[in-house]
């Protein structure tokens, strides 16, 4: 998994510019409703896929590092604490061997 690194992308994942990420980070924060796992957690988006509405954020202030988000697009806070649905994952290798490589079909 070493040779797996965020600068390394598989498709259908791909790196989020600079330009780009306040508008996904934007929507996270106002999709994120009371008791949400992602709730107060500063997020910062950094990838995406081009196949589906799931954004790679780093996360600061929450016991992972990282979280799959799947933006539902609402452009509202989500009644549902399961919405938009998330997964977490401890470290960049484990987002890459569970995450990147079975969504590239590696």
């Amino acid at each position: 998994m070493s040779n797996i690194t965020p600068h390394r992308w598989l498709h259908p994942w791909r790196a989020i510019t600079q330009g780009e990420a306040p508008a996904f980070e934007a929507e996270l924060g106002r999709e994120i409703g009371p008791g949400h796992d992602l709730e107060g957690v500063h997020a910062m988006a950094i990838a995406r896929r081009d196949d589906c509405d799931d954004v790679l954020f780093a996360l600061f202030g929450h016991a992972r590092s990282l979280a799959v988000v799947h933006l539902t697009w609402s452009g509202q806070r989500e009644v549902s604490p399961s919405l938009p649905s998330v997964e977490l994952f401890e470290s960049w290798e484990a987002w890459a061997e569970r995450g990147m490589q079975v969504d590239a079909g590696a």
